[in-house]
């Protein structure tokens, strides 16, 4: 896992703390950046022999273009901006600068940019054996490329039980500066690239990847935190885009939905593995607080949407803003610590990476996963639960937790069941101004057709890992896949 030695104080601070080791290191430094103008771009003022001159490529290269700028953020790069005048003239490292302007990195870019370290000076090397410094600062594109190419040079993954690396500084440093960003650095699972052939977002696995059962932790990892994080309003209007626009950046009550969809699956996983082993505590008082804080998060946004409040700043916001922060990094380990019974990614994230680039490419990933919460809940309702009171349900507590939250706490004094989940999550999406999944659809997708790509990410994820760990590892787990695709769909 990511070390937590330099969590919550800026880039700077580690830096200034570690300057003899860093100074004496080549650094790669990978920053995002705002993408070039639409009209410069397409007009072809700029490059105009790397365009198409058919007029349906520009229009989509175009529309592309748009989306990313309505995702870019002027303070994001202001943040960016300033970390890298600091890197390079306040500190003197020596540093090669790298960038990314995409919602999401790919091979190609991976390559390009492990091609560019190691000609400037970083050796290639496994578990704590290669020479260099990575830093990647920014948007979640930015720390997923730090990460992809740390992970392809110096192989630092190794199971969790191998304890963390003790050495000298870290070989990967990672500053975001967007919530996305923060999600991207404490998760220990592998970078998210773009596969523009097979439009699907497929995993970065490494050969270390494979290897490391149990749960992983990125070795030589600091992740640094600064309060001047670009961060989305609490809660945005629902406003549908018209066909020729994108969805706006997700809020946090996206971010918050988006948490309790994967936890929620998280927490099904483990119910159904419980005959066998015992729940852990520390893993059970990690999903009670991830549960309590997202939905005080939801609860939040759901009130000021009521009063019909963008609100950037306040109480509600500030609260909003710590309990999400805080909540990132649990999440993070609760995920780590059951990849091997969620073969490798959850449901929702399965759903996501599989159907997102091609069937709905105007959405962000965080929104379409938060779009998922409702449909979900009613399909892990309808699950067999177990008969042994003996055990304890991990769905059951995550579902207290979150009562807990609403009026008090009034509705823990019964046990509660799953089917109670239902309702809320209905409601609550809604009031805080989450999209249904057939809002953010390109056109209206034909199910046959998302089942077949689902069934052809299962098939690419298997063949990257030499087995059948895709989403249909069973008849059953890719049929409870199908079921929460088709209730999502039809709300």
């Amino acid at each position: 896992m990511a070390s937590a030695t330099a969590a919550l104080q800026p880039l700077r601070n580690y830096i200034r703390h570690n300057i003899g080791h860093l100074r004496a290191t080549p650094c790669l430094l990978i920053s995002s950046k705002s993408p070039p103008s639409v009209s410069t771009a397409v007009a072809g003022t700029k490059n105009p022999s790397s365009l198409s001159t058919d007029e349906k490529q520009q229009q989509q290269h175009k529309q592309q273009l748009k989306f990313q700028q309505q995702q870019n953020d002027p303070q994001t790069h202001l943040f960016v901006e300033r970390n890298i005048q600091s890197i390079q003239l306040e500190f003197n490292l020596r540093t090669v600068p790298c960038t990314i302007s995409s919602a999401f990195p790919t091979t190609d870019s991976v390559n390009e940019a492990v091609s560019l370290a190691k000609r400037f000076g970083l050796k290639e090397g496994q578990f704590g054996s290669g020479d260099g410094l990575i830093i990647g600062i920014g948007s979640g594109a930015a720390i997923d490329l730090a990460k992809a190419v740390a992970d392809t040079l110096f192989g630092n993954i190794s199971s969790c039980k191998d304890g963390i690396n003790q050495q000298e500084g870290g070989s990967l440093v990672l500053a975001p500066s967007t919530l996305g960003g923060v999600v991207a650095a404490f998760s220990n699972t592998p970078s998210l690239l773009l596969d523009t052939k097979e439009e699907m977002i497929l995993p970065h696995l490494t050969p270390s990847w494979t290897t490391a059962l149990d749960g992983h932790c990125r070795q030589g990892t600091v992740v640094t935190i600064d309060k001047q994080l670009s961060l989305p309003p609490l809660y945005s209007p629902l406003q549908p885009p018209k066909r020729s626009e994108s969805f706006p950046r997700p809020s946090m009550a996206h971010y918050a939905a988006a948490m309790l969809s994967i936890l929620l699956d998280v927490a099904r996983i483990l119910d159904e593995h419980s005959i066998q082993q015992t729940i852990d505590t520390a893993l059970l008082k990690d999903v009670k607080s991830v549960a309590s804080a997202s939905s005080l998060v939801l609860q939040l946004a759901a009130k000021e949407a009521n009063e019909s409040n963008a609100v950037q700043d306040g109480d509600s916001y500030a609260t909003a803003q710590q309990h999400l922060i805080s909540a990132i990094p649990r999440l993070s380990a609760v995920v780590d610590q059951t990849c091997h019974l969620t073969q490798g990614s959850t449901v929702p994230q399965r759903l996501a990476n599989a159907l997102l680039p091609q069937y709905f490419p105007s959405c962000h990933l965080v929104t379409y996963l938060a779009s998922i919460l409702p449909g979900l809940c009613e399909s892990v309702a309808t699950q067999p639960a177990s008969n042994d009171e003996n055990k304890v349900s991990v769905l059951e507590e995550l579902t207290k937790s979150i009562f807990s939250c609403i009026d008090g706490g009034e509705k823990t004094d019964d046990r509660v069941s799953v089917a109670s989940l239902v309702s809320w999550a209905s409601q609550i999406t809604e009031e805080s101004a989450i999209p249904t999944m057939a809002s953010l659809a390109y056109g209206t997708p034909d199910i046959n057709a998302l089942s077949g790509s689902l069934d052809s990410y299962d098939a690419l994820v298997g063949s990257m890992v030499g087995a059948n760990n895709g989403i249909r590892a069973s008849n059953d787990d890719f049929a409870l896949v199908e079921d929460v695709l088709n209730r999502s769909l039809n709300r």
